[in-house]
Formats: structure tokens, sequence, C-alpha cells
């Protein structure tokens, strides 16, 4: 029986380091904008769904998607994974693709290997190694979800893989991306400060014209061609989780 798939962006305004990054504009069109039609080229997943807070400071986000032509899932502030199952049993998805906000070069090429290589393999939850941060997404499994909706004890998921990863409760799979082409793990492309976005920017500007290759791959050889743009945020801390909460469940 065929899995019903569906791309989950997670994502808010609430950012300190950048303010309404998402909102921040490349080339006339919003980084979430331009996210979004990157997404669009992914061929197996059947749905496209920004999974935002039902907080009012999250309205414009939540608006820009609508206008974007992707649905939109309204949850806890705080609480990711049960943002995450919530929309999945709204759009009655069997398996979740999530890809951050702050990522708008998440690529569609490798939405898709990972797809095929998460169901294939039977997994609840797969990660992606040796691609750029930003490039790459997880793949979770509606059950999975439940089930660690049911025995985590903390409402601050932002950071949830361990709930997987650590627990012992669930199958979980990496997906080992070692193509010379993909390969290149210490590229940084994700945005969370100002020095993130410079980076992005000039890619885009370097590469988002007409008659030139905007693939994933183009984007790590411009970037090797380029070291001095991992110069401008080699400084920059990536956020890191706490531990997580169980609950005494049998």
């Amino acid at each position: 029986m065929k899995k019903r798939i569906g791309i989950l962006i997670t994502g808010r305004l609430k950012s300190t380091r950048l303010k309404l990054k998402a909102l921040k504009e490349i080339q006339g069109r919003s980084m979430f904008s331009h996210m979004v039609d990157r997404l669009k080229l992914a061929s197996r997943p059947d749905i496209i769904v920004l999974c935002t807070s039902d907080l009012s400071g999250d309205d414009r986000l939540a608006d820009l998607a609508i206008e974007e032509g992707i649905e939109v899932y309204r949850g806890h502030p705080d609480d990711v994974l049960a943002r995450l199952t919530g929309a999945a049993v709204k759009f009655d998805l069997d398996t979740v693709i999530n890809c951050m906000a702050d990522n708008p070069f998440s690529d569609p090429e490798i939405i898709d290997q990972l797809a095929d290589y998460h169901i294939g393999a039977n997994y609840d939850y797969t990660r992606t190694e040796g691609v750029p941060l930003g490039l790459f997404s997880y793949a979770l499994e509606r059950k999975a979800l439940e089930k660690v909706c049911r025995i985590k004890d903390d409402i601050d998921t932002e950071i949830w893989g361990a709930y997987f990863t650590d627990t012992g409760c669930f199958n979980c799979g990496v997906m080992k991306v070692v193509d010379e082409q993909w390969n290149f793990p210490e590229l940084r492309l994700t945005v969370d400060t100002a020095p993130d976005f410079d980076v992005v920017t000039r890619i885009f500007n370097a590469l988002n014209v007409d008659g030139e290759d905007f693939s994933g791959p183009s984007i790590i050889r411009y970037s090797r061609a380029h070291p001095e743009l991992m110069e401008i945020n080699k400084g920059v801390e990536q956020k890191k989780g706490h531990s997580i909460k169980l609950k005494d469940v049998d």
C-alpha cells in the first residue's frame, strides 16, 4: 500500500539572533518563499505544510504560506513534536519529511532519496548524514510521532532528535551521503544569524539567475570554489538541545 508522504516545515518568527529571518528578503522575495519553491520540486511528497504556532506573532508566516500555495497547521508554540504529530494526523500522513524554515536550500533531490531510503528500510526515524547543514531533512513515521508524544514528559521539544535515537523505542536509520557532489558536511547553509544570512544571500545572488544551475550539487560546487564563504559564518555556534524527559511508562 502506497504511503502518503508530507513535507512538514517547522518554523516560527520568534528568533532573537536574527529577527523575522524567514521573512527577510533575497532578490525581492522572502527566504521562506524561496524555500517553498525548492520544496515544490520534490516528487515523492504528496503535500507541503507549514507547522507554526497558534500565536498571533506567527500570523504573518502563516499568511505567507497560504500565499505560496501550501497548507498550514498551527499548534503549540514550544512543542514541535506535538505540532508535527497534529499535522500528520490532520493531513492523514503516513510518513513525514521534516524541514526547518531556517534552511532555504532544503534540497528536493535529497528529500526524494530520503523518503525512498526511509520507507524501503521500514524505519521509524531517519536522519541524513554527509550533506551541508541546511540541505538535509528528517523522515519520521506518524505512528512513531504519536508514540513519542505519549512517552515524552516535556513541552520544549524544539530540538527533538534524541527522543527517537536515545530512548531505545524506535527503529532509527541514517542515510549516509558519500557522493562527492553532495558530501560537504562542514559547510553551514542554515540561517540563524546575520552572517548565515549573508552566506545564503551571496549564493542566491550568484546562482539564482536565468540559465544557472541552482541544484544542491551546484551550490556545493560554488561554495568549494569560494572558500571565503565558510569564513563568514565559521564562528556561529549551532544551538544544542537539552536532556530529554520521559514519563514513567511500561
